[in-house]
This record gives C-alpha cells, sequence and structure tokens, in this order.
C-alpha cells in the first residue's frame, strides 16, 4: 500500500506541474497570437484567458490534493475520490473538446504529447486511486472482524 500511495503523489505531483507548464505555454500562444489577430481580439482575449486560467487552477488543485494524499495516507478515501472524480471530468472534458463546439475554446483539433500525456498520467491516478480506495474498504473490514 506504501508504493501505491507513494506512486499516487508521484502521479499528482507530475499531472499539476504538467497542468501549470500548459498554462504558461497558453500565455506564451495567445501573446502570440494576439498580436497575429489584432483585428479579432475581443474574442480572443476571452477564450485566451479562460484556457489559461483553467488550466492553472487544474494545475494548482492537483498539486494539494497529492500533498493531501500524503497526510491522510490510508486513513481517509476523500482525496482519492476527489482524485477519481477531477481526473475522469478532465478526460470527458478533453473528449468533448475534440468532438465538439465548446464556447469561447470552440474545438480543439491537435492532439499532442503532452495531452496524451496527461490523459495517461490521469488514468494511472484513476487506477492507483481506485486500488488505495479498496484497500482502505478490505483494511477496515478486517479490523472490524478481528
Amino acid at each position: 500500500m506504501k508504493s501505491a500511495i507513494v506512486s499516487m503523489v508521484f502521479l499528482m505531483l507530475a499531472t499539476g506541474t504538467l497542468y501549470l507548464f500548459v498554462s504558461t505555454q497558453e500565455i506564451a500562444d495567445a501573446s502570440q497570437e494576439f498580436a497575429e489577430n489584432a483585428g479579432n481580439s475581443q474574442e480572443f482575449e476571452s477564450g485566451a484567458f479562460i484556457e489559461t486560467a483553467f488550466f492553472a487552477a487544474v494545475g494548482a488543485a492537483y498539486i494539494p490534493i497529492g500533498l493531501w494524499v500524503t497526510i491522510t495516507r490510508h486513513t481517509s478515501k476523500v482525496p482519492y475520490v476527489l482524485a477519481i472524480g477531477g481526473s475522469l471530468a478532465l478526460i470527458g472534458l478533453y473528449v468533448l473538446s475534440r468532438t465538439a463546439d465548446i464556447p469561447f475554446v470552440g474545438q480543439q483539433d491537435d492532439i499532442g504529447f503532452i495531452d496524451i500525456l496527461s490523459k495517461i498520467l490521469q488514468g494511472g491516478i484513476i487506477a492507483v486511486s481506485t486500488y488505495i480506495i479498496l484497500s482502505i474498504r478490505k483494511g477496515k473490514k478486517t479490523s472490524l472482524l478481528a
């Protein structure tokens, strides 16, 4: 179980760092595109701001939850449930953004290395969190029967 918790912390911190990195890339891309599309600035600014804020917020959320895991370890299921829910929501939003036109952002058609890496990390978070939750549940059953 200890190695699963260490894996979980690594996955959460890596994913949070990746999203914070992407938010800084979005700022750089937004500055470049803003200079190129000066005539259509109102629509562009809001979309770029929303994307940047979204990636920064996601990155900022993953890191404290990863640290929370180190504090609660195997006593609380809450951080693991939050990690599963957040990761599933982000994977779903990613698929939706590639298949539908989302307001402010539009339909995205690019799939890059960072996209795939983040989804692999999030899949790992879901798998490890599920394992830890089942281990916590099994441990509580065992202690009740003893």
